[in-house]
């Protein structure tokens, strides 16, 4: 088997295990734990279904004390029913691995991939994943406004929090960071934040993201009109969580000196108008064949997910 290109653009720090079937490229840091528990380029060894909930199942092993989330890569949308879980490209995971190495040494907060793995599918494609550190004691910022639905979250925690999310989509855009799949699902909060703490985010799952040497107004505001999507589907579906005040927190975070939110917000509004319909019409199909309701906005026991 022929490396991959993008293993050369591999962070310091990560070596590449091959066998005939597989590539994995993982952390010196982890390497032996990963052995321990059996993980390599086409073994699983100790990996078992997680308890933390995701838009997809999320595996996860232990070494001792420390823990790892796998993330198995699938299609979202109509891609799913047709190819499942398997991907023509293989270079994904490491793109991926090699973008979070990128934001965190910028100083955004991501959990650190310590390895990542393209295994040949039976009959054709490849299967994806890539493992992290896990996260304790967090939850997803979807999980919260589900709570915050439920009036089961203060108002101060949720302001703080809410102008620190701004900041940090802020200084994703600020890096050049497009992320391809930016919603609240995707957004990690420290627990202690939903009772007075000072929030810490993170941003999860890269898959498919880009980063840039600056973003257009265009690209911005077509990320921040996604993430508006998500809300205020949700928003429509379940109830209210968000008032305009805090939407209006949101952009102050992202905007502190306020030159420009008030065009942001004014393109976000138009577009979302503009193009709500043919999403709509996307999600009832796609439900149809799969109908399926968000435990973020109905369970109030939800765990954790890194």
């Amino acid at each position: 088997m022929h490396s991959l290109r993008v293993l050369e653009e591999l962070p310091s720090g990560y070596f590449v295990e091959e066998s005939p079937r597989g590539i994995l490229a993982l952390h010196t840091g982890v390497a032996r734990a990963l052995h321990t528990a059996g993980y390599g380029p086409e073994q699983d060894g100790e990996v078992v279904q997680s308890e933390l909930s995701g838009r997809r199942p999320l595996y996860e092993f232990r070494v001792g004390e420390d823990a790892f989330v796998v993330r198995r890569f699938s299609h979202g949308g109509l891609l799913r029913w047709l190819t499942g879980v398997r991907f023509l490209d293989a270079e994904r995971p490491f793109r991926e691995l090699i973008l979070s190495e990128s934001l965190r040494r910028a100083g955004i907060r991501t959990p650190r991939v310590v390895a990542a793995r393209a295994k040949m599918a039976s009959g054709f494609g490849w299967l994806l994943e890539v493992v992290s550190r896990r996260l304790e004691d967090t939850v997803d910022l979807g999980h919260v406004l589900g709570r915050a639905r439920r009036g089961e979250v203060d108002r101060a925690p949720k302001r703080r929090l809410l102008l620190e999310v701004g900041r940090l989509v802020s200084r994703l855009h600020k890096q050049g960071c497009l992320h391809s799949d930016l919603t609240p699902n995707n957004l990690l909060v420290d627990s202690a934040a939903l009772h007075g703490g000072e929030p810490e985010l993170w941003v999860l799952d890269l898959d498919g993201s880009t980063l840039h040497d600056a973003l257009t107004d265009a690209q911005r505001r077509k990320n921040l009109r996604r993430l508006y999507r998500f809300v205020e589907r949700r928003e429509r579906r379940y109830g209210s969580a968000l008032t305009r005040t805090d939407f209006a927190r949101f952009f102050r975070g992202y905007d502190p000196e306020g030159r420009r939110w008030k065009a942001d917000w004014r393109s976000v509004a138009t577009m979302h108008s503009r193009r709500s319909v043919f999403h709509a019409l996307g999600w009832l199909f796609e439900r149809s064949f799969a109908p399926r309701t968000d435990p973020r906005d109905l369970d109030s026991g939800a765990v954790s997910r890194t």
